[in-house]
């Protein structure tokens, strides 16, 4: 929850910064920044392999903000970068982004295009919510199946497969020994009883295991 409040937290602070960079005598290094924020972003990746959402969103912004906000060729970035964030975060830190876009760039509205630009934001918005929503909820849903996967595996492994081996060599035992008739009669049922639940132990595991990797 907390790690929740602080990308929240770090969402604004980024769209506050590039608004005000955009109206700033700043403006004017904003081809440096952005390079300077794509270069980090690239360095990450090779050292660390991994993308940080929030770099993403700085570049994104300072592009968009930097081109005249609603009116900007590249504002079009904006709803990959929602997209982007609802793929990777819960539903509320998707909404509160877009929530301080929606504020911040109604500082520039001008003209006729600004406001179709402001409704699309609106109108994809809880698209990009919906559609991030279903698929972490599958991931969800593949962790929690994947789990189940390694438990029953263990199990098979640990205790049902030796369970059923000692079964075996118990009547194996049993077989070579001096019993009755019906005594032998019973081992060997209880030894070809084993052997065939174990056979098919194993077949369901190995069904298990490549429909996984499916």
């Amino acid at each position: 929850m907390m790690s929740q409040i602080i990308s929240i937290i770090l969402f604004f602070l980024i769209s506050l910064f590039s608004f005000f960079f955009s109206v700033s005598n700043f403006l004017y290094f904003a081809p440096q920044l952005i390079a300077l924020v794509s270069i980090t972003l690239l360095i990450l990746y090779f050292t660390k392999k991994t993308l940080s959402i929030h770099l993403i969103a700085l570049l994104v912004n300072i592009i968009v903000f930097a081109t005249n906000g609603l009116n900007s060729p590249f504002f079009f970035l904006i709803y990959f970068l929602l997209f982007f964030i609802a793929f990777q975060n819960p539903a509320t830190t998707t909404l509160s982004y877009s929530f301080f876009l929606v504020l911040i760039l109604s500082q520039s509205l001008n003209s006729f295009l600004s406001v179709i630009s402001l409704s699309s934001l609106l109108l994809i918005t809880p698209l990009a919510w919906f559609i991030g929503k279903q698929f972490l909820a599958k991931i969800k849903d593949d962790q929690i199946i994947s789990a189940d996967e390694t438990d029953v595996l263990l199990w098979h492994s640990l205790k049902l497969k030796t369970g059923l081996c000692q079964i075996i060599d118990s009547s194996s035992e049993l077989l070579s020994s001096s019993i009755s008739p019906s005594q032998k009669e019973k081992a060997k049922k209880i030894k070809d009883s084993a052997k065939s639940l174990l056979n098919s132990s194993e077949q369901l595991i190995a069904q298990i295991d490549q429909e996984s990797d499916e």
